[in-house]
């Protein structure tokens, strides 16, 4: 029974030690905890506007337009380049704001959200809105993760200026 527990309590560690490598280096990247942070946080403002239709009043819809088009091409144009940019150069860093580029734009064509008003009110990690079952357990998750990221964030301010 012993062994049982302390292979669980083994593997436990084991998971915590891999995520706190990628997602902050043991807290002494604070750019990569804060580029998870704010990962996390654009997946979990599409998940709110598609699964709660109060999130729709946060969000000032701009009508098709000229306006638009020109907001959209100003947009697209500087992810074309970085994406050719990297596979030129093939730098991780690259790769890390290239990913965030695109989950950027896909939050703004899945929600619309221009201002990032959704994502400013979504922005607390301790509000969460009761809007369902499945809805309230992936966003009480998505907030852990992301109260854990900021916690890490805090740690790795902390390291550097020491």
């Amino acid at each position: 029974m012993q062994t049982e527990e302390k292979n669980k309590k083994i593997e436990w560690n084991k998971i915590k030690y891999n995520f706190d490598r990628i997602s902050s280096n043991h807290a002494k990247d604070w750019q990569l905890a804060l580029f998870w942070i704010v990962l996390f946080e654009l997946f979990s403002s599409i998940f709110e506007y598609e699964f709660v239709n109060k999130s729709h009043e946060y969000i000032d819809f701009i009508p098709n337009g000229f306006y638009k088009e020109i907001l959209i091409a100003g947009l697209v144009l500087p992810f074309i380049w970085l994406c050719v940019y990297n596979l030129v150069y093939m730098n991780k860093t690259n790769l890390i704001y290239l990913a965030l580029y695109g989950t950027v734009g896909l939050y703004l064509i899945i929600t619309e959200d221009v201002t990032f008003n959704l994502l400013l009110h979504n922005l607390n990690p301790f509000e969460l809105n009761i809007g369902g079952t499945i809805y309230f357990i992936v966003q009480l998750f998505f907030k852990l993760i992301i109260a854990y990221l900021i916690y890490k964030l805090v740690v790795a301010f902390r390291h550097k200026n020491l």
